[in-house]
């Protein structure tokens, strides 16, 4: 066990210094590498805080959830101290809306994110610890409501990009969204039967028709022949340098990881988000973790 622990440690160890060579954005020789390291980066974690969160339903999830986002807070907090917290690069964890429930206290969504206002502006440990402190404890709320919350009718991911992305994207940065969810982006259905489609397009992943995909060889020319996919949002982030990594699928039927990535690259590509990775549900958080860190460290 000693050496199992020693052996965790060493990796988490590594993680952390991927981590700090982007965030201090290190020279190498003196000269600054081809992949712009020392580019400042932007990261906005998409929380998918429905059903799949619930007691009920998942038992685990939220306790998974919230050490994977600690985490993220703690390697962002280093990585600010090695630069003295003089540091452009932002922060952010966002919770899109459930339709017909209560959104979540303004309080809470204020409180989680750090962003430092001015290029090199010298913010001072006491005051950025103070923010790392206001966001760890505002996922500790968060998850606390949720555990508490009686009804969830979908997180509406797909609004959010349409009414916020452009808020928390920044075009002088490298932008990383890392999306926390099962990756089905339904709904319950009476909050599914008024939802906007044009034709085989949807604002919504639809369940039936990834059961029908699953039954058909060529459900892929299907896809594309039949028009299926996520309605567009008219919104073109190609300018922004976005990419985007979806953890924690969690599969309904071995054979859906395929179709969930095409409706998803598909609809991201249509908002020049061309750079998209996806990754199943892990047992370890640790696992996810390390994804996390080598997802953030490819400066492409």
């Amino acid at each position: 066990m000693k050496g199992c622990y020693m052996e965790k440690t060493k990796i988490l160890g590594i993680i952390i210094v991927v981590f700090f060579i982007l965030i201090v954005g290190r020279e190498s020789d003196g000269q600054e590498s081809k992949s712009s390291p020392s580019q400042s980066i932007n990261i906005v974690v998409i929380l998918d805080t429905s059903d799949r969160v619930s007691k009920e339903r998942n038992p685990n999830q939220a306790a998974k959830d919230i050490e994977i986002a600690k985490d993220l807070v703690n390697f962002y907090y280093e990585g600010a101290r090695r630069k003295m917290f003089s540091t452009q690069n932002c922060l952010a964890f966002v919770v899109p809306n459930q339709p017909e429930v209560p959104p979540i206290s303004p309080e809470i969504i204020r409180n989680l994110k750090i962003w430092p206002t001015r290029k090199d502006q010298r913010i001072g440990e006491k005051a950025f610890t103070q923010m790392k402190e206001d966001l760890l404890t505002a996922i500790d709320e968060l998850y606390q409501l949720l555990e508490k919350q009686k009804e969830f009718t979908g997180s509406d991911i797909w609004k959010w990009f349409r009414a916020s992305g452009e808020a928390y994207l920044k075009k002088d940065m490298q932008n990383y969204v890392i999306c926390i969810s099962d990756g089905y982006l339904d709904f319950n259905k009476k909050i599914q039967d008024k939802r906007p489609k044009i034709g085989k397009k949807t604002s919504y992943i639809p369940y039936i028709q990834v059961v029908q995909f699953r039954k058909d060889p060529n459900w892929e020319s299907r896809f594309d022949g039949e028009g299926h996919g996520l309605l567009e949002i008219g919104k073109d982030f190609s300018s922004y340098n976005v990419r985007f990594l979806m953890v924690e699928i969690k599969l309904r039927h071995m054979l859906d990881l395929l179709i969930l990535e095409k409706y998803w690259r598909t609809w991201l590509e249509s908002m020049g988000i061309n750079d998209s990775e996806f990754m199943e549900a892990q047992p370890d958080p640790q696992i996810v973790k390390e994804k996390i860190a080598a997802f953030v460290s490819q400066n492409r």
